[in-house]
């Protein structure tokens, strides 16, 4: 799908402050685009704009050539994967982390989108293996631990989209392997928007969108 903003505006209702003015993006199906600022609010405010997690006060935002505000929320979501850093891991089950508790999901189904995040090994040594609670109260686990889990959440849904933050926090060189390999098996002929962290992220990218700071 063809994802595009055309002169969109973003007021943030809260703090009144302009987070986007004037925005013009076009992202082709099976685009890779690396969106780059050095305002983080900035580039979560585009983001968003995408499953209508905010809407713009001015412009239209367009999936396939439709308005957005014509498009139920949930159909437009379900076609989205998320790998964002304030969602990586919820206070549940780790089957429940990447299931969501839909259980539409198998268990099966579950732990084979737990390998090919590279996550099924790390999981098996879990006290519980799938059934370990992790999260704030649970079992604590490392930054690419948590990262792995939330790829394959958004690797079971199969999706048209996927938008990926990638870990701020420095990960080893192995488990940077191991992402690497996932996304290079998972992505090809996918959309993808990321925020990325890394300078190999942003040679891999077809475009790179930088957000220039509202003043």
């Amino acid at each position: 799908k063809d994802y595009a903003g055309r002169a969109v505006y973003v007021l943030n209702r809260a703090s009144g402050k302009l987070l986007l003015s004037k925005v013009n993006l076009h992202i082709k199906a099976g685009e890779r685009v690396g969106i780059v600022s050095s305002d983080i609010a900035e580039q979560q405010a585009l983001i968003s704009l995408i499953p209508r997690f905010l809407d713009p006060t001015e412009g239209v935002v367009k999936v396939d050539g439709r308005d957005l505000k014509w498009v139920t929320a949930d159909s437009l979501r379900s076609q989205i994967g998320f790998v964002m850093q304030n969602s990586l891991i919820f206070n549940d089950t780790v089957a429940n982390n990447i299931g969501c508790g839909d259980p539409s999901y198998m268990l099966p189904q579950i732990i084979e989108a737990a390998k090919v995040a590279h996550a099924h090994q790390f999981i098996q040594r879990l006290p519980y293996g799938y059934e370990t609670t992790i999260g704030e109260l649970g079992q604590a686990l490392k930054p690419g631990e948590m990262f792995r889990i939330a790829l394959a959440r958004a690797i079971l849904r199969d999706p048209a989209l996927f938008i990926i933050e990638e870990p701020t926090e420095t990960l080893d060189e192995d488990t940077k392997d191991l992402i690497d390999d996932t996304l290079d098996r998972v992505l090809p002929g996918k959309t993808v928007i990321f925020l990325p962290h890394r300078m190999s992220t942003l040679r891999d990218c077809h475009r790179i969108a930088q957000v220039v700071a509202v003043h």
